[in-house]
C-alpha cells in the first residue's frame, strides 16, 4: 500500500489508510444512524404530529445528506485524521476547531445518556418490576 500523501498543514501526521471494507463502512453508517432514541422519538413524533413527520424526516435527510457530501469534500481534500474538528480549525479558526471538538463531546455525552434512559424505557415495558435506574446502570457497565 503506497503512503498517503501528508498535506503541509498537518508536519506530524502519520498519513491515513483506506483499510475498510464498503460492507464495514454501511454497517458502522447504519448503526450510528439507527439507535434505541431513534424509535422512541420517532413514537412520540408521531403521535403528535401524525404522517406530517415524514415530510420533517425527508428534509432532514436532505440536509444530512448535503453536509455529509461537503465533509467527504474537505476529506479527500485535506485527508487526516480529525473530521470536521480540524476542517473548522483550518478554515474559519483555532477557536472555531476547538469550539467544534467540544461541543461534539457533549453532544456525545448527553446522547449516550439518552441513549440509556431510552434503553431503560423500553425494558421497563418487558420487566416492569425492575427500577429504571438498574437498566441504566446495567446498559452503562456493559
Amino acid at each position: 500500500m503506497t503512503p498517503v500523501h501528508r498535506p503541509p498543514e498537518f508536519p506530524n501526521e502519520q498519513g491515513l489508510a483506506r483499510q475498510l471494507s464498503s460492507v464495514q463502512q454501511t454497517t458502522m453508517a447504519l448503526g450510528g444512524a439507527i439507535g434505541t432514541g431513534l424509535f422512541l422519538a420517532s413514537g412520540l413524533a408521531v403521535n403528535v404530529a401524525g404522517p406530517a413527520v415524514i415530510l420533517s424526516f425527508i428534509i432532514v435527510a436532505l440536509v444530512s445528506l448535503l453536509l455529509g457530501r461537503a465533509l467527504a469534500e474537505m476529506a479527500v481534500a485535506h485527508p487526516t485524521a480529525g473530521a470536521f474538528g480540524v476542517y473548522a480549525g483550518m478554515y474559519l479558526s483555532p477557536f472555531a476547531g476547538y469550539a467544534v471538538r467540544v461541543s461534539y463531546w457533549l453532544m456525545q455525552v448527553i446522547a449516550t445518556g439518552g441513549q440509556l434512559v431510552a434503553a431503560s424505557i423500553y425494558m421497563a415495558y418487558w420487566f416492569p418490576q425492575v427500577p429504571g435506574a438498574v437498566w441504566v446502570l446495567a446498559f452503562a457497565v456493559m
